[in-house]
Formats: C-alpha cells, sequence, structure tokens
C-alpha cells in the first residue's frame, strides 16, 4: 500500500507486538534526592505488527529505591518512572519511514508497564498505548497516520 492510499483513509487503528532490548553493560546510575536512583541504559524496541520496525535510543528511569537496592535487584522489583527517546527505522503501515519515538509510562512493582509510544516520522506518525513488561516488551495497540 502506497502512502497516498493511507492519506486517504486518514488515521487507522494500529497494533501489534514490540521487544526490548537493554544493553546492560552500558548503564549509568545516580542516587538522587529522596532516595532515589537515576538508572540511564541503551537498548533497542523492535516493532513488529501496524508499526514494524527498530528503535534504537535510551532509556532514563527513576527508580523509587536506593542505587544499591535497585542494581542488586531484578528490573521490575521497584516502582519507577521512564522515558525511551530513540530513532526509529522502518515501516508504519506498510510505508517507509523514520523518525523520532518517544516510550514514556510507569513499572508497577512486579514489572508490569503502562505507558504511551509516540512516533513522529518522516512519513507517518503513531500513538500507541503500550501493554508490557519491563526489559522484555509487550503489546501495543492505538492509531498511526501517513504524514
Amino acid at each position: 500500500m502506497g502512502a497516498h492510499a493511507a492519506n486517504e483513509r486518514g488515521a487507522q487503528a494500529a497494533q501489534g507486538d514490540f521487544v526490548a532490548v537493554v544493553d546492560f553493560t552500558s548503564p549509568q546510575v545516580q542516587d538522587v534526592r529522596g532516595n532515589k536512583c537515576e538508572f540511564t541504559v541503551n537498548g533497542t524496541l523492535t516493532f513488529s505488527g501496524t508499526v514494524d520496525g527498530d528503535a534504537v535510543g535510551q532509556t532514563t528511569a527513576v527508580i523509587f529505591a536506593p542505587c544499591d537496592e535497585a542494581l542488586s535487584s531484578p528490573p521490575g522489583t521497584f516502582f519507577d518512572v521512564f522515558r525511551f527517546e530513540g530513532d526509529f527505522t522502518g515501516e508504519v503501515l506498510g510505508d517507509p519511514t523514520s523518525g523520532p519515538v518517544s516510550y514514556a509510562g510507569v513499572t508497577r512493582v512486579g514489572g508490569s508497564i503502562d505507558a504511551r509510544i509516540i512516533l513522529e516520522g518522516d512519513d507517518a506518525r503513531a500513538v500507541l498505548r503500550a501493554d508490557a513488561q519491563v526489559g522484555v516488551g509487550g503489546t501495543y495497540d492505538g492509531v498511526a497516520k501517513a504524514s
């Protein structure tokens, strides 16, 4: 399907899966006020479905625990607020696109994530709700539109 056909239909339902791969050799940590830990790590989100491609970037999370406790515990042990900022390359609605993507939300104790994914590609946009597990990935649904 070409971009012209997608434009004629406007916003389309979007759904699919994504996998989060974290480069645990790249973390930077710093204790911050209130017994919290700021954790920054590189990683890749790999999408399949309506949005299909890779976003390579960096996640910064404020974990609600001191760094020594956060780092000695499995991901998802403590509540955190996170934001991934990356560069997406792939397809949306079958059309090639690239551009910035953000993935931001909260990780609840136990590792479940409630977040939003926003892609502002050169040739398409998507606003998605993620239902995911920390350090693993999950599913997404929302809307996508060719620019």
